[in-house]
């Protein structure tokens, strides 16, 4: 089960975790401005964002239903996947301090179905009417990220493949202000996100909610 609290959490893991986000995909909203033939760009700067929420959607949509199949198979399922996405907040709260960079081997993994996705993209640029900045969102969906990742083995433990679609989407709609932002307030907006004081409270907040998520179970037994 996602408590509401798991919402919020999602939300200003995206947001705070859009500096790596805007490392990674920066350049690529800079190519896609680049490789744009429309009079409103802007328009197609929200199709790109609304395929690629849709896409981490139905990720979470995958993984809630094979999360709902593991704990009806096996007795263990549950409490073991609650434990482990106890684990990788932890890790994703440490990895918005800047002190672990321990989430890369998962975007190594996928970087192997990047190579096959890829290359459609080549069937949509330039970028000429809304669909095709939709169709681009879609596959951009899927470009490796460790915190995308991570965000979704914990969607897995929902068992829920309503909410694991939801909690995936409501991620993606953190990260959306830095993306949006990147031409006319990225500077003002690192700047905030880098205070230390900023950081140290959402990272605290990530932290002390996956100890909650992964210790919690086990009293309970």
């Amino acid at each position: 089960m996602i408590e509401p609290l798991s919402y919020l959490t999602a939300f200003l893991l995206g947001l705070f975790g859009s500096i790596h986000c805007m490392g990674m995909c920066g350049g690529i909203v800079g190519a896609l401005a680049l490789n744009t033939q429309h009079p409103r760009p802007f328009s197609l700067q929200l199709g790109y964002h609304l395929g690629r929420i849709t896409t981490y959607g139905l990720i979470g949509l995958l993984a809630g239903f094979i999360g709902l199949w593991l704990a009806s198979t096996h007795e263990w399922a549950g409490l073991i996947m609650r434990t482990l996405s106890g684990v990788l907040l932890v890790l994703m709260g440490l990895y918005v301090l800047g002190t672990t960079s321990a989430l890369i081997w998962l975007e190594k993994i996928g970087a192997y179905l990047w190579k096959w996705v890829q290359p459609f993209s080549k069937h949509v640029l330039p970028t000429r009417t809304f669909g095709q900045s939709v169709t681009l969102g879609l596959i951009w969906g899927l470009l490796p990220c460790g915190l995308v990742y991570s965000t979704l083995s914990w969607a897995l433990v929902s068992a829920n493949p309503i909410q694991s679609s939801t909690l995936m989407m409501v991620f993606g709609l953190g990260n959306l202000p830095a993306l949006l932002s990147l031409a006319a307030f990225t500077t003002q907006l690192n700047q905030f996100k880098r205070h230390w004081l900023v950081r140290m409270i959402l990272a605290g907040c990530i932290i002390a909610f996956g100890l909650w998520t992964a210790i919690a179970p086990w009293f309970a037994q």
